[in-house]
């Protein structure tokens, strides 16, 4: 199951939460009642513990992908301001399975852009998602930066994509610039700052 967030809404809003459970109680009425047999207490009711768990570890996953994207305080030295719209996402995005991930996206003074995208999974491990991730292109070669278990990278027509994985969470970095060498030298470069902001690891 993905766990994942809209760019502007938080992701533990769409839980899934327990039926409200209500405790029914003898009320006395008009019926003539008895001093013999006292009415026995309700049986009261637990939560579900399985429930409550998995409520529990999507919060805690929810709060770790909003805490691996980068801020404007990250990304301070490197000459960025935030895009007024997200760029497109290129094919390596796509091919990343998510369903609404939270990220953000920068424009540098050049015009290249940044796009970050950050998910979560619940029933599973980043490093395992990372894996079955296929893209077109060719393949960058990235060292893995502390904070992160695993990480790829291809790049194809001027944009260049690294995918980094830690615990429940992956984070994609994209950057789009006039040559595929300028993007590679940029996405290379943000690694790891964004490694850096993942969740320790995670079973």
């Amino acid at each position: 199951m993905v766990l994942s967030a809209v760019l502007l809404t938080g992701l533990t809003g769409c839980a899934d939460r327990p039926n409200d459970l209500e405790t029914y109680y003898d009320r006395p009425g008009n019926a003539v009642t008895t001093t013999t047999s006292p009415s026995s207490p309700a049986p009261s009711v637990s939560a579900d513990p399985a429930a409550a768990a998995s409520s529990s570890a999507r919060q805690a996953i929810a709060g770790d992908v909003a805490a691996a994207v980068l801020t404007k305080e990250d990304l301070a030295q490197e000459g960025v301001h935030a895009a007024a719209e997200r760029a497109e996402n290129g094919a390596c995005f796509d091919a990343v399975p998510a369903g609404d991930p939270r990220g953000a996206s920068w424009t540098y003074a050049s015009g290249a852009t940044l796009t970050q995208q950050v998910t979560g999974y619940l029933d599973e491990l980043a490093t395992d998602v990372l894996s079955r991730v296929q893209c077109d292109g060719q393949k960058l070669t990235v060292a893995l930066p502390a904070g992160a278990q695993a990480v790829r990278g291809w790049c194809a027509s001027g944009t260049c994509t690294v995918l980094l994985a830690s615990g429940h969470v992956l984070s994609g970095l994209q950057v789009k610039a006039a040559t595929t060498a300028k993007a590679s030298e940029a996405v290379k470069g943000l690694a790891p700052l964004a490694a850096g902001k993942l969740p320790s690891a995670q079973g």
